[in-house]
């Protein structure tokens, strides 16, 4: 049901970076009140109620098999628990730039693992995609400038995101192998339970002793902005396209996330945008593009054309 009433995967892969490009702003505001686990635990806990309501709604709810149920489990640890509470770790003590540029590798590291794991083949093509969104991204990241690179400092914060980078490409690649079997929404929902259930003992040890944490009402919004939007539907519309796709499409469309914070700085903090954005940017949806294999109706058109 669900299924049949989303639009086109190509789409929802364009829309799903500007979701999630809010939780890495969000979390680095997020982080200076709160910690790393009762933030993901507030987030996917408000997120598996609202999907629990959701996979209640349907008439065909079906129990995964038992042989499911090993990667299923890897799906809330990997998808839910490690990677989004390794990312605000991570945040605590690394730049912007350094988590943007390691993150520009997730794509790669999908195509790795996709070839190595499920026997994906991946054309040159897509491959030079990838490698052209990641130029992208490494230009807007430096700010065009080879002496912010050379000056680049490494902390242990750039190694926790890039534990996560390459957890959340397990993530995506296991993904596809689970929802051969059972649908994305099913697939969501039972990885965020599991993922919960790891959560809630490891927020309720960060409270421990005298350490003082603030749970202001910003926080709380910015939380449940997180558990509907970045949770639900970004996870919803992400499993979903890889259900249709493959992990190697929808990983490429992830380099989008630094395109859409550029702009919503332009609108909401009043920044400038700069030529650096402007050509990145444009190297990243060249990137997207040929990564994606997604051809244009006036490609068809054009061939139609010839034949006749």
């Amino acid at each position: 049901m669900l299924k049949e009433k989303l639009p086109s995967p190509y789409l929802l892969l364009a829309l799903v970076p500007l979701i999630w490009s809010t939780n890495f702003i969000l979390g680095k505001i997020l982080v200076q009140s709160l910690p790393p686990f009762t933030i993901t635990a507030v987030r996917f806990g408000v997120a598996s109620i609202i999907l629990m309501l959701l996979l209640f709604t349907r008439k065909d709810i079906k129990i995964p098999p038992r042989s499911l149920w090993p990667s299923i489990i890897a799906l809330g640890i990997t998808g839910v628990f490690a990677f989004n509470t390794l990312v605000y770790f991570g945040l605590r003590y690394t730049t912007t730039i350094n988590s943007t540029i390691i993150n520009a590798f997730n794509p790669v590291l999908v195509a790795l693992l996709a070839v190595i794991w499920l026997k994906e083949d991946v054309s040159i093509k897509r491959i030079g995609g990838f490698l052209i969104s990641v130029a992208g991204v490494f230009v807007i990241a430096i700010r065009g400038s080879w002496g912010i690179f050379l000056s680049m400092s490494f902390n242990p914060g750039d190694i926790i995101i890039l534990m996560a980078t390459f957890i959340w490409a397990v993530y995506s690649t296991l993904g596809k192998k689970v929802m051969t079997v059972i649908t994305p929404l099913e697939a969501t929902t039972y990885a965020s339970l599991v993922g919960v259930i790891l959560l809630v003992p490891a927020a309720i040890w960060e409270w421990r002793g005298d350490v003082a944490y603030h749970m202001s009402w910003q926080a709380a919004v910015s939380l449940v902005y997180l558990g509907v939007f970045a949770s639900v539907i970004g996870f919803l519309w992400w499993n979903h396209s890889i259900a249709r796709l493959g992990s190697t499409v929808a990983a490429n469309f992830y380099n989008l996330i630094p395109v859409y914070a550029i702009i919503m700085a332009y609108f909401f903090l009043d920044e400038r945008i700069q030529a650096y954005h402007l050509f990145g940017g444009t190297l990243v949806l060249i990137g997207v593009y040929i990564g994606s294999g997604y051809s244009l109706p006036i490609a068809g058109m054009v061939k139609r054309i010839r034949k006749e």
